[in-house]
């Protein structure tokens, strides 16, 4: 912001492909003494988003060919902090990544950032938090989402059993 560097974000996973029930998450390091703002706050959101070509989308949704839902949410007052962190579950029951000339499915980890105003004035405040007005930047990081590779059964641990509605036999 203003060329101001207010924080390093270092990924649990530096890939940006994931997959169903897996773990995004990351580490937030912030920079509070190295300029003229401070982050107050950080929300952090995993998207999806569905767009509908215009050409293909019905009337009623002309003007919204976009639909998006949050699929997590985290939201923290970082004043004081010098690191923070968070983790979210990709749900099994979400949809995949993919676009056709039709429509598209978008994942996205979102950050808005709440800072202080630019060239505060710090000798009149006893803490960051107390001064007035707050600036707001956003930063959207794409990730893609793929459905297990065939032959996988998801999140199971190796000492799982699992079974199969298949007939069992057994020669006696």
């Amino acid at each position: 912001m203003d060329d101001q560097v207010l924080l390093r974000f270092s990924p649990k996973n530096s890939d940006s492909t994931y997959y169903f029930s897996d773990m995004i998450g990351g580490t937030l390091t912030f920079f509070h003494g190295q300029g003229s703002r401070r982050c107050l706050e950080v929300s952090i959101t995993l998207e999806t988003s569905e767009t509908i070509n215009r050409h293909f989308v019905h009337p009623s949704r002309r003007n919204s060919p976009t639909i998006t839902k949050v699929q997590s949410d985290h939201h923290e007052v970082v004043a004081d902090l010098v690191q923070t962190s968070f983790l979210f579950s990709l749900p099994m029951d979400g949809p995949m990544s993919f676009s056709t000339p039709h429509v598209s499915v978008q994942w996205v980890l979102r950050f808005e950032f709440f800072t202080t105003p630019k060239n505060v004035d710090w000798t009149r405040y006893e803490h960051p938090l107390l001064v007035e007005g707050r600036d707001k930047s956003e930063w959207v990081l794409p990730i893609t989402v793929h459905a297990p590779p065939p032959g996988t059964l998801g999140a199971h641990t190796k000492d799982e059993k699992h079974f199969s509605l298949e007939p069992v036999w057994f020669r006696t």
